[in-house]
């Protein structure tokens, strides 16, 4: 095969999916799994192995009667499997099946897996053909079926399956279904309804695969209510197949992005494995879910030992290294190496991969990965390989998808990155600016695919090796420096874009006259994953003889369905210019930002980088300041978390530890000492981050080096002008513009005190009196804790979610403050529940407060079962149907015109970064439904000084109607910091303002 076949098949990220089917797929076969109970034991003594050696070796005598050559060649088989003997396998089931027809089935399984699939299939066919019992009928055409899937022959799969489920509809109905026919009716429904959801998930149909994956683990169940009319081996086999039916439902979770649902399927396959005795050798499936789960996630370090896991467990079940199977497990190997940066580790496995099959003389593309090897070769200085890869693979995406598909554009970056490393610059900046203006501003209007954690990774280095090659030229090219800015605050965004247009096409489903237009365009969109599954395992010569017009025919329906969904596209940006700002956000210029800022205003971007940071300054007069400070992203987390843990410490009293003058100081020096002369006169400073620097407030860094112990002597950034945050510049403009709406009259609507246990009778407490610090929720590991830890005690109890009495006192002095009316105005305790918000929003009354407070704790994507995006914890009720979690979902359907919405308890404390992004995607949120911005707590608060903030915060805000939202915060801080028991920051300055600063 020429190199260009080899790029072809792997070329694309879409056959991460196809690869994870076809692994199932062998795994699935029962040829693969235990011939019966007494071989779910753990690893083979010397003993054992002698023992099952010596059943082996004995001969069959061939004038025995017929039951017990069969039962000799069943005991041979399973000591062949249990051995990892698979030449010797295939003679003794050629032997069992010339004297027992049946044992047809299980030759023909193991061929697939072989390379005499041809024979596999001519076996198959004609196994059809003979057996018309019903539930064998529907069994055997699944069985060829997922052959074909895994061949990339759906039509010929598709008509097995339309088969199939003909049978079921009209056959089944008239089966007796006494004895053992009804566990095979039940296991056959399994079978079909498992395969349908490859199949589903294959054409594009994701939540329809989903629910078929449901209905087989449903049947499973059924069929195991059953297995005591069968045998013991047929009894291990249906619970094999329940354990995969499971597993199958968690690759479409992965697939569809649903990550937390995913954690909790896996989890639940494991311990129903673990409490029948399933050993290791038959999990090998489930340790490569959990896997694909945790590279999917970002959490490499994880994925990494369940990866060596499953090649231990190939390799031990006679495998060599170089087949398909073993390949397999290197694929995710080599995922999680290059996620952790192990460039060396990840160089070494891909030569180990291309050594092992020539040895084998392996024709196999599994394994090859271009995007990731590319992307290693460059990382190790392998620069020229990477170049050729990267040339290869693009020519073959423009082929086949067309020059600006964003596939192609995301091949033509890492191409370009490529070009720029082997000095080749003009060539480079060509490729550069084709390929981002496809990437942030596609044709389509969202993404093909859920983007995992080493994708988004790869974009960001197409990003980076970008704006390093512009920054050599900023300095003296305008256009360049303008450039960067936008790509900056294009990645700046980007860290929470896919969650948040993940809830705003959901919620956008139920907005009359989008509503269609969305469900269209994702229809098409699902279209089009599924013939790029298709095409790209159609690469090698051998596929193309074997389809000759397929590839084509898909090219031309590919073509088709893009110009439809650009037609979707513009009929939504036409007519739902907002949303579609939401979905499709579009990174300002510095022209755009200076137009809206004020004389004494300040515009600050900041993106951390892999080895620096970059930083640019933009004022009303348009002048753009830009510096770079060799500070990395990784390096950048270290020293806020530094600073942070002499913050989040107001629980220790007098027992906490001092400041950290000294690193605050640093960051101030590296981010903003060389705008000095830009910060002169300036009363207001607006920073755009994300990662680090949205971990904490920005007003406690310290302008020059502290001279004294006390903290009210530091030189506080806040005590000189007031500071507001926001995700990206784009955002901001947004928000700028929306605050030509007049602000609503009303003054407050609050939700506080939630309670999460509904079975419990509440207590009305107070705060008042007393100093106490407010609760916060446990650490968030549920997605790295092990398997073996219970489903339970893996995620968050909602019951058993701290309580918050203190935040109604807060809430009730607000409500005194702001001269609102308790009664009608504040919803506390029990009442305080999702629906009452929905309630409140659908009835107009929200939409006329000019401030909205939710006192209640932040939950992140995974913390609770099923729970895949940001969410805030309303209280519990005693239905169980109604959810009590507010959603990101649910914030996007919000009608606010808020000039305030206050989130007193969702801290962002975090190492992984994941506290801070899903804050990132409820501030956009927020904006979308209508606030103008947002006042949250950045880590635990105490009581009496939370108080005091937000009751001087807008104390000055009602007592001044000019006075700037963030100048009124400063006032507050700066107020509380006078009291001496106070003057620490991890008092005064818990508390943020995201978004419009201004008034």
């Amino acid at each position: 095969m020429n190199q260009l076949g080899v790029a072809m098949k792997n070329s694309s990220w879409q056959s991460w999916l196809c690869t994870v089917l076809m692994g199932m797929a062998m795994c699935l076969s029962p040829s693969v799994w235990a011939q019966d109970e007494a071989s779910q034991g753990s690893a083979l003594s010397e003993q054992e192995t002698a023992k099952l050696r010596a059943i082996l070796d004995a001969p069959i005598d061939p004038n025995a009667l017929k039951a017990t050559q069969i039962e000799a060649y069943r005991q041979k088989d399973t000591a062949a499997w249990k051995l990892g003997d698979l030449g010797k396998r295939e003679t003794i089931l050629r032997e069992w099946a010339a004297i027992e027809p049946i044992a047809r089935w299980t030759l023909r399984a193991f061929l697939s897996q072989t390379e005499k699939r041809a024979e596999a299939y001519e076996l198959g066919h004609l196994l059809i053909n003979e057996y018309k019992w019903p539930g064998d009928a529907v069994r055997l055409r699944c069985d060829l079926a997922r052959d074909y899937m895994n061949d990339s022959n759906l039509k010929k799969a598709s008509e097995l399956i339309e088969e199939a489920q003909a049978v079921i509809k009209n056959e089944f109905g008239s089966v007796n279904r006494r004895g053992a026919s009804a566990y095979w009716l039940a296991r056959a429904e399994m079978e079909f309804n498992q395969t349908k959801s490859y199949y589903l998930i294959r054409t594009g149909k994701w939540q329809e695969a989903i629910e078929a994956a449901k209905v087989s683990i449903a049947k499973s169940k059924v069929a195991m209510g059953y297995e005591g009319l069968v045998d013991a081996r047929q009894k291990t086999f249906g619970r094999i197949w329940y354990v995969h039916a499971m597993s199958a439902l968690a690759t479409h979770q992965i697939a569809s992005g649903m990550y937390s649902d995913a954690e909790q399927t896996v989890r639940e396959a494991y311990k129903f494995a673990k409490t029948n005795g399933f050993s290791e050798t038959h999990l090998t499936d489930l340790f490569n879910r959990v896997a694909d789960l945790r590279n999917a996630m970002g959490q490499f370090k994880e994925a990494l030992p369940h990866a060596a896991k499953s090649e231990s467990l190939v390799l031990g079940q006679g495998f060599q290294k170089g087949s398909p199977a073993w390949l397999l497990s290197q694929t995710r190997k080599n995922i999680s190496l290059a996620g952790m940066g192990q460039w060396a580790d990840a160089l070494a496995n891909f030569q180990l991969i291309d050594q092992e099959k020539a040895r084998v003389q392996s024709k196999s593309n599994l394994g090859y990965q271009s995007h990731i090897r590319g992307l290693v070769y460059i990382k190790t200085g392998k620069n020229a390989e990477a170049l050729r890869i990267f040339r290869n693979t693009l020519q073959w995406h423009t082929a086949n998808f067309g020059a600006d598909h964003y596939f192609t554009a995301f091949v033509r970056g890492m191409f370009a990155s490529a070009l720029w490393r082997n000095g080749d610059v003009p060539a480079a900046r060509k490729n550069f600016e084709q390929a981002m203006r496809n990437i942030t501003a596609p044709d389509v209007l969202s993404g093909d695919v859920v983007e995992d954690a080493l994708r988004r990774q790869s974009k960001k280095f197409i990003f980076q090796s970008y704006l390093e090659m512009l920054a050599e030229t900023a300095a003296q090219d305008p256009q360049d420096a303008a450039t960067i800015f936008q790509l900056a605050d294009y990645l700046n965004a980007s860290s929470v874009q896919q969650a948040l247009s993940d809830a705003a096409v959901r919620s956008g489903v139920n907005v009359p006259g989008l509503s269609d237009i969305i469900r269209k365009e994702q229809d098409a969109k699902n279209e089009m994953t599924s013939l790029i599954q298709y095409m790209t395992s159609q690469g090698t010569e051998e596929d193309k003889k074997r389809n000759p017009q397929v590839v084509e025919q898909m090219r031309l329906r590919l073509r088709e369905i893009e110009t439809v969904r650009k037609e979707y596209k513009a009929q939504i940006q036409k007519g739902f210019p907002e949303y579609f700002q939401l979905i499709q956000p579009k990174a300002p210029t510095h022209a755009d930002i200076a137009q809206w800022l004020k004389p004494d205003e300040l515009f600050v971007s900041v993106l951390p980088m892999e080895n620096q940071t970059y930083v640019w300054a933009i004022d009303a007069a348009g002048t753009v300041k830009f510096h770079r400070w060799d500070l990395g992203e990784k390096a950048s987390h270290e020293l806020v978390d530094r600073i942070r843990k002499t913050l989040d410490v107001a629980a220790q009293g007098a027992q906490a530890p001092a400041f950290n003058y000294a690193d605050a100081h640093q960051l101030y020096k590296g981010l903003l000492g060389p705008l000095e002369s830009a910060l002169t006169g300036k009363n207001h400073l607006i920073l755009a981050s994300s990662g680090a620097l949205a971990k904490m407030p920005l007003a406690v860094l310290i302008r020059q080096p502290a001279t004294s112990a006390q903290a009210r002597d530091a030189a506080w950034l806040i005590k000189d002008m007031a500071v507001s945050q926001v995700p990206t510049a784009n955002g901001w403009l947004s928000l700028k513009r929306f605050g030509k709406v007049p602000s609503s009259a009303q003054p407050l609507m609050a939700w506080g005190d939630p309670v999460f246990d509904a079975k419990a009778s509440q207590v009305v407490a107070s705060a008042s009196g007393t100093s106490m610090v407010r609760s916060v929720l446990p650490t968030r590991a549920a997605t790295s804790a092990s398997l073996d830890q219970s489903t339970e005690d893996s995620f968050l109890r909602y019951s058993k979610i701290p309580a918050l009495p203190e935040t109604r006192d807060e809430v009730l002095e607000l409500a005194k403050i702001l001269g609102a009316d308790p009664k009608r105005d504040l919803i506390l305790g029990s009442d305080a529940t999702r629906a009452s918000v929905l309630k409140s929003s659908a009835s107009g009354q929200l939409g006329k407060k000019q401030v909205v407070v939710f006192a209640t704790h932040g939950l992140l994507a995974g913390d609770l079962p099923n729970l895949n995006q940001p969410a805030l914890a309303m209280a519990a009720t005693t239905d169980p149907s109604e959810s009590p979690l507010l959603t990101l979902e649910d914030v996007l359907g919000l009608k606010l015109n808020a000039d305030w919405v206050v989130l007193s308890a969702c801290n962002t404390a975090g190492a992984d970064g994941r506290a801070e992004e899903a804050m990132s995607g409820l501030a956009r949120g927020f904006f979308f439904a209508g606030s103008r911005s947002l006042l949250v707590t950045h880590w635990s608060v105490e009581s009496e000084s939370a108080m005091q903030l937000t009751t001087h915060t807008f104390a000055a805000y009602k007592r001044n109607p000019s006075v700037r939202r963030a100048e009124a915060l400063r006032q507050a801080m700066l107020q509380t910091m006078k009291s001496p028991q106070f003057a620490h920051p991890a008092f005064w300055a818990p508390y943020a303002l995201v978004g419009e600063g201004g008034r």
